[in-house]
């Protein structure tokens, strides 16, 4: 049966009338630009709905390696951030992974652009820069995704887009902590679905603990802790050459024998007293082959004690013991060596306790661990432990170790860049002309406005002022305020006739003893007047004293009450907030 025109226009009518309030709500949600700290996975309409532009730069610049590669690689390249020289080559500087074309190691020097994870060192930094973007990953005509640490200081920001925008000249630039990238692959790849979660970032130089909830950071809950890899690499150092050889200015080498040789130990107590043993019980002690650079380019862990001696010959060989677990066992106690810091553990447990009540058996539930300290074997295990005994029985906890926590941000960064919600996120090189870096740092900074909106949900107290002080009202004695005695009236009469009485006796004896002067033997004239000159200026200041007193004891009769002025010398007035 056919249907007449009149009965199709209308349903074409509906149709338009739907499309059209369908892209008006499109339009008022892109009207709302997203800030970083709203970084969730997108749903399943937008996911079709990919990033259209050329391939993006992603850059995680650790203060240690530098993860770089475009968003169309499949994995990160690892470089060292860093400017390395050694003694073999005393003229030639190597940077980046330029280290690899250097045949002797030995006391390799290190360049490091980074201070506790800031940078701060620019003439280090920009080389390195110069270098990758060169040779490694081309920035031109592409837009950049870069990592900072949180509370990134402004004049480090400045420099940044400095460098970037002027020098580089890229087109547009997005910088974010890699903990927000960590989190955001998380949710969207492993977790599928927007929930609380903690990132435990151990790296380099330290260790935060960042919480998020609602898709937000959590900044009163934040912590940080001054300890990481470095910090555990000095530690080796120290002990090695202390005990066997002189390695202080081996970091290379060390480092290597750490990444190869220590664990994570979750029973602390038993691996000291196995340490402790000897011969075949002893399972913790290993051999470690230190490099030639000749032969062996990289020390290794004899697995055996037969042929891998023979192997072996002629090299230096490291007897590991206790050493092998009482490094990384810092991460948990920084206080085996005077750190006054707590552990991991404890840091995520204070973290957890300072978040909103109801959202604490939700965050232990995701917690992520990334960064280099969490390939030591063990590392997981051991903080799954320590927080299943400081957390109640009935929470849940789980621990989420990617594959490599090493370059597991710039996996985030990479899903990030297929993300339709990106390109808000950015800023182009005309608005940094048109605004300047007062712009991005606001942009970049979201702390900035967690700071703000905290202080409109919790505005400080006002403090009033007391028109006048409880104490003038109040009848409290001096022995009340200070514990001190008040001098009475009849002990002052007292104290004065006693003073009186002295002066009498004092000139009468000095008349006396004139008298006896006068009548003396010539040959003793010139002794007796020097006595008494001796005794004249002893009367004098006595004299002196007297009317001093007397006069004291006049005037505060008759301009004041003795009671604040009978310890004039050293007294404070409470009710006048002066000296007296």
């Amino acid at each position: 049966m056919s249907l007449s025109k009149g009965d199709e226009i209308p349903e074409k009518r509906l149709k338009i009338e739907r499309t059209y309030s369908n892209r008006s709500r499109s339009d008022k949600t892109r009207s709302r630009r997203p800030t970083t700290e709203e970084l969730s996975p997108s749903t399943s309409k937008t996911n079709k709905e990919k990033y259209a532009g050329p391939p993006i730069l992603i850059l995680d610049n650790g203060a240690y390696t530098a993860k770089i590669g475009v968003s169309s690689d499949e994995s990160a390249k690892i470089i060292p951030n860093c400017i390395m020289k050694v003694k073999s080559e005393r003229k030639r500087f190597f940077i980046g992974n330029q280290i690899e074309e250097c045949r002797d190691l030995s006391g390799l020097y290190y360049l490091l652009p980074c201070e506790k994870g800031f940078t701060v060192k620019w003439t280090v930094q920009k080389p390195v820069w110069d270098y990758m973007f060169n040779n490694v990953s081309h920035i031109e005509d592409k837009g950049v995704i870069m990592t900072q640490p949180i509370f990134n200081f402004k004049t480090i920001q400045e420099i940044t887009d400095e460098i970037f925008f002027e020098e580089y000249e890229i087109k547009s630039m997005f910088r974010v902590n890699p903990c927000d990238l960590a989190k955001y692959e998380y949710v969207n790849r492993v977790a599928g679905k927007n929930v609380p979660c903690i990132v435990v970032d151990s790296g380099f130089s330290y260790t935060t603990v960042v919480p998020y909830i609602d898709g937000k950071k959590y900044y009163p809950a934040t912590r940080r802790i001054n300890v990481g890899g470095k910090m555990l690499t000095n530690y080796l150092k120290e002990i090695i050459s202390y005990r066997q050889l002189h390695v202080m200015d081996e970091t290379y080498v060390i480092n290597q024998v750490k990444e190869d040789s220590c664990y994570v130990s979750s029973n602390f107590k038993e691996d000291m007293r196995i340490a402790g043993l000897h011969g075949d019980a002893n399972s913790i002690v290993k051999s470690y082959v230190l490099p030639d650079f000749n032969n062996i380019r990289r020390g290794y862990v004899q697995e055996s004690k037969g042929a891998a001696d023979h192997i072996a010959e002629g090299c230096q060989i490291l007897r590991l013991n206790n050493e092998r677990f009482t490094v990384p066992e810092l991460l948990f106690h920084p206080s085996d060596i005077g750190i006054e810091s707590v552990g991991i553990a404890e840091c995520i447990v204070k973290c957890i306790h300072a978040c909103p009540e109801k959202e604490r058996p939700h965050l232990a539930k995701h917690i992520v661990l990334m960064g280099g300290n969490c390939n030591f074997p063990g590392f997981k295990e051991r903080v799954y432990f320590d927080l299943r005994s400081y957390l109640p029985d009935h929470w849940t906890v789980n621990v989420h170790k990617p594959e490599n926590p090493i370059t597991f941000a710039w996996q985030g960064g990479k899903s990030l860049s297929a993300d339709p919600k990106l390109k808000s996120l950015f800023v182009t090189k005309e608005q940094y002309e048109e605004r300047g870096t007062a712009f991005t740092y606001e942009r970049f900074s979201d702390w900035l406005h967690a700071e703000k909106t905290c202080n409109e949900e919790n505005p400080s107290p006002t403090i009033e002022t007391v028109p006048s002080s409880i104490l003038n009202k109040s009848n409290l004695t001096r022995f009340d305020l200070f514990g001190k005695h008040e001098v009475e009236s009849e002990e002052l009469s007292e104290s004065l006739n006693a003073n009186s009485t002295d002066k009498l006796s004092k000139e009468t004896t000095s008349d006396s003893k004139t008298d006896g002067a006068d009548n003396s033997k010539d040959n003793d004239s010139s002794e007796s007047s020097i006595v008494g000159r001796d005794i004249d200026v002893h009367q004098d200041d006595d004299s002196n004293k007297a009317k001093f007193k007397s006069s004291l004891f006049l005037e505060t009769n008759e301009n004041d009450s003795f009671d604040t002025h009978c310890f004039s010398s050293y007294d404070f007035n409470i009710f006048s907030n002066s000296f007296v």
